[in-house]
């Protein structure tokens, strides 16, 4: 257990979108921005995260944690305040 939360971490709960860095100037913008505040440039796409086979609560996941990566040391499948359904999206097997 973390003493105190990094929210770019991901390990109890899904990590923060990172701040987009401007090719142009340099500034780190928020995630939410497609322009730089600075100058103007269009900043580059945020990634999307894959969708994910759960295995702490048995379910897809559109926005997983690194407790996706392995079952529950009780074998009694858990809930998770976090989880996101997937919509018709492909698997991806991490």
């Amino acid at each position: 257990m973390c003493w105190s939360c990094n929210p770019y971490c991901g390990g109890c709960k899904p990590p923060k979108d990172k701040p987009k860095k401007c090719e142009s100037c340099g500034l780190y913008n928020s995630p939410q921005l497609t322009t730089c505040k600075k100058c103007g440039a269009d900043l580059p796409p945020t990634p999307k995260r894959p969708t994910v086979m759960c295995l702490y609560i048995g379910e897809l996941c559109a926005n997983p944690c690194n407790r996706h990566k392995k079952p529950p040391q009780d074998g009694k499948l858990k809930t998770c305040r976090w989880h996101t359904p997937a919509q018709g999206e492909t698997i991806s097997k991490q």
